[in-house]
């Protein structure tokens, strides 16, 4: 898979681009504040059909976008993309609703066609890697729960859609628990029972498909992202789980390795544990049990990194954890990715430097890797990638570094 061409219109600071790219990729050098993040972003967005930076799509929009032709203000990227012999084509494009500042309207197209977000995503497959993801080691679970959605919707787009009912019910479900809870309803009353058994029901059937597909696609992280580490820090400690609020025994994920066997199992554990929450759940109106509950950690010698890693221990599982998640995408949907470095040589001495280099040239990997020093590009292993530097908005062709 890779991208072959790249067009923004009014994205943050690019009032216009058309950019071709290699099949290697490209290496890009630029001050700070100067695209290069902005680019990246763009990029993954046409993977995601979300902003990797921010909650808020009005901050997408150029500030001055609209101006010259009187429309509202508005931004656009268009990807081309090659998957085997096929060509697809990639358009979002958001637009402020006139007299509502403060809402924007997307609209995404596939090969010029309309299409939803569940059907958009997974069209191209992308790793973005930047510093700030050593949040997924010492952030919130909120934040690593995220990142597995994402990355897992790009290769099941039957994940997604329980994902987005899931939400759905479990949003009706809080809102029913709080009425309940002040209505002083108890777990053992007839009408808890009438009113909650139907939204448990749907809640175990979406719910129990997020779980057990997580739970798959975290086992087989951990093994790729055990071996990407053993690789870079010579020690074979890197332990990847999926904590769910539903329990599982460990022999339960070893054995059942498909989704037909393991989905019913966390159905009924997870049915378990809503008839014994309840009590809880009315008297604090929230839903206590599920996949918006879980967690994913990860122990070095059967210790926590987020509270007992050094930052360079965290940031080197890090480093492992988007190397497993580029090898399992080539695995599941037998295409390689496109991965983006956004200025994450300068996190990384030498020798580690050397190594997620090195592992990137041998997936043979669409690289796009950004600096702001032209030094950390200079790399033997680079070479065949062409470099170009950005600077207010424009990206200019170097022969060079």
């Amino acid at each position: 898979m890779h991208l072959v061409e790249l067009e923004l219109e009014e994205f943050r600071s690019y009032r216009r681009l058309q950019l071709h790219l290699d099949p290697a990729g490209l290496r890009l050098v630029g001050d700070n504040a100067s695209g290069k993040s902005s680019l990246l972003e763009a990029i993954a967005m046409l993977a995601t059909t979300r902003s990797v930076r921010t909650s808020s799509e009005r901050e997408l929009i150029h500030w001055r976008s609209g101006e010259d032709l009187s429309l509202p203000p508005f931004s656009r990227i268009r990807g081309v993309v090659t998957r085997g012999d096929r060509t697809i084509e990639i358009e979002i494009a958001i637009q402020i609703e006139p007299g509502r500042t403060s809402h924007v309207k997307k609209r995404i197209r596939i090969n010029g066609r309309p299409v939803r977000v569940l059907d958009a995503v997974g069209s191209l497959n992308a790793v973005l890697f930047s510093p700030e993801d050593i949040e997924l080691i010492s952030g919130s679970p909120a934040g690593r729960r995220r990142y597995l959605d994402s990355t897992i919707s790009q290769l099941d787009r039957s994940y997604l859609r329980s994902l987005a009912r899931f939400s759905r019910i479990l949003e009706q479900r809080n809102s029913l628990l709080k009425s309940l809870a002040g209505s002083g309803i108890t777990a053992g009353s007839r009408q808890a029972g009438e009113q909650l058994d139907f939204w448990d029901a749907e809640l175990v059937a979406h719910g129990s498909a997020v779980i057990a597909r997580r739970v798959l696609i975290v086992k087989r992280l951990g093994r790729l992202a055990a071996e990407r580490f053993e690789l870079l820090s010579m020690t074979a400690d890197l332990d990847v789980r999926y904590e769910s609020s539903v329990s599982l025994t460990p022999a339960q994920v070893a054995e059942l390795v498909t989704m037909d066997r393991l989905q019913p199992v966390v159905a009924r554990n997870f049915t378990t544990a809503l008839t014994a929450a309840r009590s809880d759940e009315l008297r604090r109106g929230a839903t206590l049990v599920g996949p918006h509950r879980d967690d994913v950690t990860f122990q070095l010698a059967g210790l926590d990194v987020s509270m007992h890693g050094s930052r360079g221990q965290q940031r080197l599982v890090v480093v492992a954890l988007k190397l497993a998640i580029s090898a399992l995408m080539q695995e599941i949907a037998d295409e390689s990715p496109v991965l983006m470095l956004d200025d994450v040589l300068s996190e990384l001495d030498p020798r580690h430097q050397a190594s997620l280099l090195e592992a990137t040239a041998a997936a043979g990997l669409q690289v796009i890797v950004t600096a702001t020093e032209p030094s950390l590009l200079r790399r033997p292993v680079l070479e065949r990638i062409p470099a170009s530097r950005v600077a207010s908005g424009s990206i200019l062709p170097l022969d060079s570094l």
